[in-house]
């Protein structure tokens, strides 16, 4: 089950903290030692100034929506059929059948197809996605929401901890806490982009990749970490990469699931160009593009234009040797740069 707390059901305001949340905080100003540091490809753009990721419903886009569209179709098509037979029927075939029965169905059938539009629409006919800005130079979290308003909040004021999804399969996420002056009760929750089914324990690895862009001296090291970026600044996301995100490996093994994943992965990505196409590009007001401008000469400059080459192959991890040993050991590299820095750093 996807995490779709915030999109499908609101979160949870005006409630204090519970102890879980606590517990599981991550700090701000704290280094949290992961085996490596992780992006999850959710960069849309990163320089020296602002890093910008999309939202942790983007992943998923066209998963949920692809089952609401078969459900709703296929009982439409379903009552469709009964009142065409029950009409022949009526008419060539001397049969009666009770009226007040059909508009029962059909009522009822109403109701049902008007929950599951309302549903369907969480995803059409909205926005591509909802992308968050981290500013490094004046420490500030733009997070652009589901209803359109625009948060601005300082780094450090931001509450953040584990979040996890309702369901058998549940998804582990991060969602960021604004509170109130009681420095208990919570008034506004967003979510990063993150949404791991592995277990909230690789939610570091997540958190350390935005928590060192946002603290540490270590940008162009995590520049070097970022391989694969979506492509939806300032522009909708095309039908190929958009089959390309929902089928993405990370190991061959992973291919002897293809049989049972590729044709649920076709009929998502169908319904996730839908999405793409039926949505509004998000636009980020005036004062957060002039406060998030970088510098003409920036030396770090990561977004869609530096994807991999040959795209279907680092999708179904399936590089050529060289191409993949080059690049794990340029990010090797920089993680173990990374690593050095935040020892010396916090060993004092």
């Amino acid at each position: 089950m996807m995490n779709y707390t915030g999109l499908y059901t609101a979160h949870k305001l005006n409630r204090p903290l519970t102890d879980q949340e606590k517990n599981g905080r991550f700090y701000q100003g704290k280094r949290r030692r992961v085996n490596t540091i992780n992006d999850e490809a959710s960069v849309i753009r990163m320089n020296s100034t602002n890093l910008e990721t999309v939202c942790k419903y983007y992943s998923g886009t066209g998963v949920s929506s692809s089952l609401i569209f078969v459900l709703s179709f296929s009982i439409f098509v379903m009552v469709a059929y009964g009142f065409g037979y029950a009409t022949i029927e009526t008419v060539y075939g001397n049969r009666n059948f009770p009226l007040i029965g059909g508009f029962i169905a059909l009522a009822f059938t109403a109701v049902i197809e008007f929950f599951l539009i309302r549903l369907l629409i969480k995803e059409w006919f909205r926005k591509t996605h909802y992308p968050i800005r981290f500013n490094r130079r004046n420490q500030m979290v733009y997070v652009y929401k589901v209803s359109g308003e625009i948060l601005s909040v300082p780094w450090k004021g931001i509450f953040f901890t584990p979040a996890k999804s309702l369901g058998r399969t549940s998804e582990w996420g991060i969602d960021g806490h604004i509170l109130a002056e009681d420095g208990e009760t919570v008034i506004d929750t967003f979510s990063l982009a993150v949404s791991l089914t592995a277990g909230k324990k690789l939610l570091g690895e997540y958190w350390e990749f935005i928590r060192c862009y946002m603290e540490e001296d270590c940008v162009q090291e995590l520049s070097e970490l970022v391989t694969l970026c979506p492509p939806v600044e300032k522009k909708r996301e095309g039908y190929i990469f958009g089959l390309q995100y929902l089928m993405k490996m990370n190991s061959r093994l992973e291919w002897i699931f293809l049989p049972v994943m590729f044709p649920l992965d076709l009929l998502a990505s169908f319904s996730r160009y839908i999405a793409m196409r039926t949505s509004k590009i998000p636009q980020w007001p005036q004062e957060v593009l002039d406060s998030c401008q970088s510098e003409h000469d920036d030396p770090i400059d990561v977004s869609a234009a530096n994807n991999p080459k040959h795209l279907w192959r680092y999708v179904l991890a399936n590089e050529k040797r060289d191409v993949y040993e080059a690049r794990y050991a340029r990010q090797k590299m920089a993680y173990e740069c990374i690593k050095a820095k935040l020892d010396l750093r916090y060993s004092k």
